[in-house]
């Protein structure tokens, strides 16, 4: 997020002292009282000539109605210490430094963070407090921002807009802030929106052994690559993201995952459980990804009965309204295999190989789809086969399948699909 749009939603907060009229802590003192350290912040030029580069620690200090703009801190370890405003403290940058234990409640852009740890920090509800554009090296450890406001207008943010991991850090009803590369590890986060705009290319995502509970919200995100692995997810929201490389969602378990990307190289989800919340449980946009692949996954209720009343596995689009002039291909291979699909959508496709190994599905629509080869091994159907207005250029069963089984539930009305004879 460039420095302009970080103040245009800051200015909503500010406007309604939302990050809070909050006092000076008793028992501490204003910066302004600590004399040499303050004239060290005020004239860097001044600590390195006298002081050199020696770590400066500022202990139990009170920032608030002090001006505190333009400079650039280095090698500063902040301990136990309240930041209390808006704008006021507005540093060009900050290097090889530590926040530790600090407390923050207002609006703090920090500048250019490279090297900057916050450790045990706490950020008040609505507060923000992020690294501007260009920032490398920013670590939040064990950081907490729980908000509650539903209104995402109110919400507030912590982050940097370049390079930051996320440590065992705790927040609801609130925004990751970044740009190029994030990091989420054994974190805590309740309806957190993590949006990634295309300032800087894109970022890289990495989320591992964390806890996503209600909805993580990835909403028209700029991405270059997405990894998810050994986390809980409520509902996993990516529609409309774009994602230049590889979507990669690994040991989940959660309710829903959203992946209804505007375009990936390739979407691949295996070794989960995606269990719906009863309407929803995954859904992918064919048309905008080259390579999907499901494996060893279990989605909805568990079952191939389709007992949990889900929509299902949903992979569809690409096709276009006409079937006889159907839009450039964009998938070249969908597979599914070693899967279990109470009810599995897969129409309107335009692909050049859709591939069905080892899997148990209730019911499953392929129907109205461009297809080049479609393989079905070993895949076991339930219930009804939906493959009418379909063109498949070569079908090949093998393991056991065979869908003329399925008799009056196989639908193949306006197909080019001939089932050889029984």
């Amino acid at each position: 997020m460039t420095r302009r749009r970080f103040l245009k939603v800051a200015t909503v907060v500010a406007g309604s002292c939302l990050y809070g009229c909050v006092s000076e802590p008793e028992g501490k003192k204003n910066i302004k009282e600590f004399d040499k350290t303050y004239q060290y912040l005020l004239d860097p030029e001044l600590r390195k000539k006298e002081a050199g580069d020696a770590q400066l620690v500022i202990e139990g200090a009170v920032f608030s109605g002090v001006d505190l703009q333009g400079e650039i801190w280095q090698n500063i370890k902040f301990t136990n210490c309240d930041f209390v405003g808006a704008y006021q403290i507005k540093p060009e940058a900050i290097e090889r430094s530590v926040f530790e234990g600090c407390r923050f409640s207002g609006i703090f852009n920090f500048g250019i963070l490279r090297q900057v740890g916050f450790f045990r920090c706490l950020i008040a509800k609505t507060s923000h407090v992020v690294g501007d554009v260009g920032s490398v090296g920013v670590v939040f450890d064990s950081c907490e921002q729980m908000g509650s406001d539903t209104d995402a207008n109110h919400w507030g943010s912590f982050g940097a807009y370049g390079e930051v991991e996320f440590i065992k850090c705790k927040a609801r009803l609130t925004n990751l802030s970044g740009e190029t590369r994030h990091v989420i590890r054994e974190c805590d986060f309740e309806d957190v929106r993590c949006g990634i705009n295309n300032d800087d290319g894109g970022s890289h995502v990495l989320i591992e052994n964390s806890r996503l509970r209600g909805r993580f919200s990835m909403v028209v995100a700029d991405l270059r690559s997405l990894t998810v692995r050994d986390t809980v997810v409520g509902t996993l929201d990516l529609n409309d993201a774009k994602v230049k490389g590889a979507v990669l969602i690994e040991r989940v378990q959660g309710g829903v995952v959203r992946g209804y990307v505007k375009h990936a190289n390739s979407f691949t989800v295996r070794n989960s459980k995606i269990m719906g919340d009863g309407q929803d449980v995954f859904d992918a946009y064919a048309g905008g990804i080259k390579t999907i692949e499901i494996d060893g996954t279990v989605f909805g209720s568990g079952t191939a009965k389709g007992a949990n009343n889900t929509d299902g596995v949903t992979i569809a689009g690409g096709t276009g309204a006409d079937l006889a002039k159907p839009r450039r291909r964009v998938t070249e291979r969908l597979t599914i295999r070693n899967s279990t699909i109470p009810q599995l959508n897969v129409d309107h496709i335009h692909a050049a190989e859709v591939r069905i190994e080892n899997s148990d599905i209730a019911e499953a629509n392929l129907s109205n789809s461009v297809l080049g080869v479609l393989r079905l091994d070993n895949a076991r159907f339930a219930g009804a086969l939906d493959m009418s207005n379909t063109r498949v250029r070569d079908l090949k069963q093998s393991g056991g399948t065979e869908v003329a089984r399925l008799g009056s539930q196989l639908k193949l009305e306006g197909s080019n699909i001939k089932l050889p004879r029984r």
